[in-house]
């Protein structure tokens, strides 16, 4: 397999990824990166994310940015672990449908919602409206236990990533489709060693 580095920052979106790299059992260099002193916008970062944001990976020297996106291409690229399904599996539209989503609509309609700001009329918006957004995923999670039904994916590492943060700073609803969703992805093993090592990270971090 092709180098794999895996450009992080301890307790931000990138966390994501650490959690889908632990799910794949992929071997990897992890770089961290310390946002506070600016590591994120250094000039040899800058020719890998021009935005200066993590998370980003390598692969053989190629750049992927974007949490989906990176989710989307390490499910395909190593689908032994069964993440994403076959290009040809008619669940793959719903896969693609919802990882999309989450970036497309649930964080800008709740991030618009958090900063108590107007983002124009919902023909605008490509969330349309925060009401609608919130049903919508909610009507998605509701048949469980994981956003394929019985079969988790790389989608729920993306969709769980953002649910669970969203929860945690009151930006979620506390409805019993989000709290139960969550709960049944923190009983994941793959979940539980990437906080810890992600709680590691942020302790260098604290200590340097």
């Amino acid at each position: 397999m092709p180098r794999l580095i895996h450009y992080h920052a301890p307790q931000t979106r990138s966390s994501s990824i650490l959690w889908l790299l632990e799910e794949l059992g992929a071997e990897r260099e992890t770089r961290l990166l310390n946002l506070k002193k600016g590591e994120n916008k250094e000039g040899w970062y800058l020719k890998i994310n021009p935005m200066g944001k993590v998370p980003a990976i390598t692969h053989g020297g190629v750049p992927v940015t974007e949490a989906p996106a990176i989710a989307m291409y390490l499910a395909d690229a190593l689908p032994a672990a069964k993440l994403s399904p076959d290009v040809m599996d008619t669940a793959r539209g719903t896969y693609l449908r919802w990882l999309v989503f989450n970036a497309a609509c649930v964080e800008p309609a709740m991030i618009d919602r958090a900063m108590k700001r107007e983002g124009g009329s919902s023909a605008m918006l490509p969330y349309g409206d925060t009401d609608t957004t919130i049903d919508a995923l909610a009507s998605a999670l509701a048949k469980g236990p994981y956003i394929l039904g019985e079969t988790f994916s790389a989608a729920d590492i993306i969709i769980g990533s953002t649910a669970r943060w969203m929860l945690m700073f009151k930006l979620l609803p506390e409805r019993p489709e989000f709290t139960g969703y969550v709960a049944r992805l923190l009983e994941r093993p793959a979940l539980k060693r990437a906080m810890a090592m992600d709680e590691q990270y942020a302790a260098q971090f604290l200590a340097s």
